[in-house]
């Protein structure tokens, strides 16, 4: 297979002066990136125009199949559609917080919202827009939204310190959206949100794609040279849920044949958000993203995280990695920063619910690179016996001058004791009422998940 060079910055040239609410952020950062993916050899997608709407109203195969909403650890509820104009559900909100912004088709939402308690910040439900990334590549792209009623009227639930940016979404809030989503056959899907799963199947008629997730804080961008260096300030944090859908069977797509689909990768760093590059002849997985170095207010520094769901069968394909158990040992996780970059990170890779869960978070902004390959040194008798740990380059002096593409990964190799098996540690994780429990050779708690002691 080949690596095929794609450069989507043809269009949304007027959206580069300000991020606003207008304009989708992953889809801005669609166009401002330079996208690297594994072109398969297959036919077009041509993707509906427009906002998909609910199945039951739509005329084809993409549509919004269900919505529902779940607090941490509490019951699930599917909500319904709710077109603007129509007789509002529920008690009216009003917070100081909010305002109502842009005008919406209508939102999702249940009657008991308030009561419910989905009314913590402000808004009454959720606009879930879908519809294509941008006019030349069939990608979908599928963004959740707050929305505030006035007078039957659905618009979005914006700042009211700042009415160009929508408010916050609950980060305790499960968010489930179901799609079809026709004649694509998945590749990959990568976005923004934490504890994110995708499933995904498929019929004689059409596929389906389920994503799951809690929404994340979000380092936006004023514009995008704030993403390159020590000086970007980010001028909102904003807790969001997206996705972009990547399909495997077009020539704009991602994919070795024989994937699953359910690959997913996500980050808070959405500057150069966009799909890995799968390198077939060092079999070596690289996914970048960026955000500004500093938060508002010009001196504390925005930190991220990296997610990576591989699917065992998955992991077949790309390393040959046959013993899913022995992914902690068997794969190299590596961050790559350019010189001044983040040294301090934690790692946690495991294997449970049929897929490895790679999750790397607290390293620092601007713009690190994760890298996974299969470990040199790993065989299938020799399991657990060492690993590559690798750190990133150390911070530059004040005389140095920084370079604007990553440098170098330095790379430790610890040495195997043969005669030993590592042991293992359990510790205890929890998010409100949800906990999880992870046995690793170095566990760590997964990002937004508290560390508590163990019974």
């Amino acid at each position: 297979m080949e690596l095929v060079h794609r450069s989507l910055l043809k269009r949304g040239c007027k959206s580069l002066k300000t991020f606003r609410i207008k304009e989708s952020v992953v889809a801005i950062a669609l166009l401002l990136s330079t996208i690297f993916v594994i072109s398969p050899a297959s036919g077009a997608i041509t993707l509906p125009r427009g906002s998909w709407l609910p199945c039951d109203q739509a005329v084809s195969n993409y549509c919004i199949e269900s919505i529902s909403i779940q607090h941490s650890g509490n019951k699930a509820y599917q909500l319904r559609w709710v077109e603007s104009g129509s007789a509002s559900s529920g008690a009216p909100i009003s917070d100081p917080r909010v305002v109502a912004g842009k005008v919406l088709p209508g939102r999702w939402t249940i009657e008991s919202w308030n009561s419910k308690g989905f009314d913590s910040l402000g808004y009454d439900g959720l606009y879930v827009d879908v519809k294509p990334a941008n006019d030349f590549v069939p990608w979908v792209y599928v963004v959740a939204q707050p929305t505030l009623t006035t007078n039957q009227q659905v618009a979005l639930a914006a700042q009211s310190v700042n009415p160009l940016y929508p408010t916050n979404l609950d980060s305790e809030t499960l968010i489930d959206i179901k799609l079809r989503t026709g004649n694509i056959k998945v590749g990959i899907t990568f976005g923004v949100g934490t504890d994110v799963s995708t499933d995904i199947q498929e019929s004689s008629l059409y596929s389906k794609v389920d994503i799951s997730g809690y929404p994340v804080a979000v380092p936006l961008a004023k514009s995008p040279k704030d993403c390159v260096d020590n000086t970007g300030i980010a001028v909102q944090k904003i807790v969001q849920f997206q996705s972009v859908v990547v399909p495997e069977n077009d020539s704009f797509g991602f994919g070795l044949q024989g994937l699953t689909g359910k690959l997913y990768v996500g980050s808070n760093g959405i500057c150069k958000l966009s799909t890995p590059i799968w390198d077939p002849s060092t079999k070596t997985f690289k996914y970048s993203a960026s955000a500004p170095r500093l938060a508002p207010n010009g001196t504390s520094v925005n930190t991220g995280f990296y997610r990576a769901v591989i699917p065992y069968s998955d992991a077949v394909l790309m390393w040959g990695l046959t013993k899913p158990q022995d992914a902690a040992s068997a794969l190299v996780v590596s961050i790559t920063t350019s010189n001044g970059g983040s040294v301090a990170a934690t790692k946690s890779v495991t294997s449970r619910n049929g897929a490895i869960i790679i999750d790397v978070s607290g390293f620092e902004f601007p713009d690190p690179i994760l890298d996974i390959r299969l470990n040199p040194t790993y065989s299938e008798n020799s399991a657990g016996l060492g690993a590559l740990v690798s750190t990133p380059s150390t911070s530059p002096s004040p005389t140095q001058t920084r370079s604007p593409s990553p440098t170098q990964t330095q790379s430790v190799k610890l040495a195997p004791r043969p005669s030993l098996s590592p042991k293992k540690t359990t510790i205890k994780c929890v998010k409100g009422l949800v906990t999880k429990v992870i046995t690793a050779l170095n566990p760590s708690c997964p990002t937004s998940y508290k560390k508590a002691k163990l019974p």
